[in-house]
């Protein structure tokens, strides 16, 4: 299949100036803060976008009090920079919550969140970090005293909640005990709402397989809960025998465990009670590489090993941009099936797996369809493309961006994409570009170049046509984006002009 680039790539930055139509719960990974010379960072991140960030990962100690993962990061994100004018040495190195007294004010994470009407969660616990959750859910007091760290954080840091990532409950014990550990956050929680001045929420982060769901409480849990974040992605990797896909948004046509999908993961968990208007689907800004034995492929038998060649700064789990960066090392595929995107290397036995705007979109309106209460991502920088122009700058933010405008749209239908080939001849062009379909769409059809920068060059209508002829004589040389368009296809190619 043709190579394709993505046009949101480049589409320029723009804000909601109203809160976002569902919910849309962005994890807010705090080690991304040191990456790309921080360009993920409390001052840039585009708050409108998001109804909810939820920063992560606090450590759940065995005795029950919690603890910062990052004395340096988290401190200064939280809590906004320290002020070494008065702060003691070492301050940065000591995994206490902090000091707001020992950072300049008004530069919290908490505070930018505000200002823009985004609430912020702390997350305790997720994978890394859940093996005290058992004893600490076991035991009266140790319940008490990492309920009493929850509200500590929620004053210090100007939290609205708190978000609980326990991977996994596994025993009829830990089942029941779980629901007491929530009681206990949710009664400290609502015994400091007349002290903070506003509502404070309490989520909690569910598997998505069966197996994972049997061991939560959900008849006495759900009252205590004001949300689900259902984390529908990691179905398939490199631990799977074979290719597969990270996220389908439906059942996979080969290799398919049982509730291995979103679609599935919703229903699986609506079965227990849980009303869809409590549920947030988990969507992925990152993709998954799996080397093959023999020609890449999906379905096709793997090696167990991701692709480091690359993904090497992502250990071979690529956040989106990464993505975009590397897909003219790669062919673009589209499961029909399972309505998710793949890519095959060229020169490399890689197959990766990720979404891209199409497959967000498709997942947005399932989200709609089903009424669900909206999203969760992880995580929120995956899809942040820094400016070529200015470097240090987020310039798009395209999976958000689709999450969001398809999220507005009241219509609840499922619109699949339909699979048109396109193909731009001469590769480089000198005066004058042919561009041609495999098949036209009876739908009006309009193809628009863009440079890199997002800005138009030209467009054109072709509707009925299988190709159409343009003339670049004057564009100067470099790389563009064709992007052809109707209300059922949306495929770009990268257009070289000499």
């Amino acid at each position: 299949m043709k190579k394709l680039l993505l046009l949101l790539y480049v589409l320029p930055f723009f804000s909601y100036a109203q809160s976002t139509c569902r919910e849309v719960v962005g994890y807010y990974a705090g080690w991304q803060w040191y990456d790309r010379n921080r360009l993920m960072n409390p001052q840039s991140v585009p708050y409108q976008k998001y109804s909810i960030l939820t920063y992560s990962f606090m450590q759940p100690q065995s005795n029950g009090t919690i603890a910062i993962s990052d004395p340096w990061g988290d401190k200064n994100q939280l809590l906004g920079p320290i002020n070494w004018a008065v702060a003691p040495a070492g301050y940065d190195t000591q995994f206490d919550f902090g000091n707001a007294a020992y950072h300049l004010s008004n530069q919290k994470l908490s505070d930018y969140a505000h200002a823009a009407n985004c609430k912020l969660l702390v997350s305790v616990g997720g994978w890394t970090y859940s093996a005290n959750f058992p004893g600490i859910a076991a035991d009266p007091a140790i319940r008490a005293a990492f309920a009493h760290d929850c509200n500590t954080m929620v004053q210090l840091y100007g939290l609205d909640g708190i978000d609980i990532d326990w991977e996994y409950p596994s025993t009829v014990s830990e089942k029941q005990n779980y629901t007491l550990l929530l009681q206990q956050v949710r009664d400290s929680l609502d015994a400091i709402e007349s002290v903070v001045g506003r509502p404070l929420l309490l989520s909690i982060a569910a598997g998505a397989s069966s197996s994972h769901m049997q061991y939560v409480d959900w008849t006495n849990a759900l009252p205590l809960l004001d949300m689900i974040n259902l984390m529908s992605y990691d179905f398939y990797g490199t631990w799977s025998p074979t290719t597969n896909h990270n996220a389908p948004l439906y059942p996979v046509s080969s290799g398919a465990q049982s509730g291995f999908s979103c679609s599935e993961a919703v229903t699986n968990l609506m079965s227990y009670g849980v009303p869809p208007d409590r549920i947030n689907m988990g969507v992925a800004w990152y993709g998954r590489s799996h080397l093959t034995n023999g020609t890449p492929g999906l379905h096709v038998s793997g090696t167990g090993q991701s692709d480091m060649i690359h993904f090497s700064a992502d250990d071979g789990t690529p956040l989106y941009y990464n993505v975009l960066n590397a897909l003219n090392q790669f062919d673009y595929h589209w499961d029909s099936v399972a309505q998710v995107p793949y890519l095959t290397g060229i020169t490399t036995n890689s197959f990766v797996s990720f979404d891209n705007e199409a497959s967000i979109e498709l997942k947005a309106q399932y989200i709609n369809a089903q009424q669900l209460r909206g999203a969760i991502i992880w995580e929120i920088s995956g899809d942040y493309v820094e400016s070529t122009t200015n470097p240090g700058t987020i310039a798009a933010t395209p999976l958000t961006d689709k999450l969001n405008s398809t999220f507005c749209n009241a219509s609840t239908s499922l619109n699949y994409p339909m699979e048109i080939s396109i193909h731009v001849s001469p590769q480089p062009a000198q005066d004058i570009v042919t561009i041609m379909l495999d098949q036209h769409d009876s739908n009006a059809m309009r193809v628009v170049i863009m440079d890199l920068l997002g800005n138009e060059v030209m467009a054109q209508h072709v509707d009925g046509r299988q190709s159409v002829r343009l003339d670049c004589s004057s564009w100067s040389s470099g790389v563009y984006l064709c992007y052809l368009s109707s209300s059922s296809v949306q495929q770009v190619v990268k257009l070289v002009k000499q």
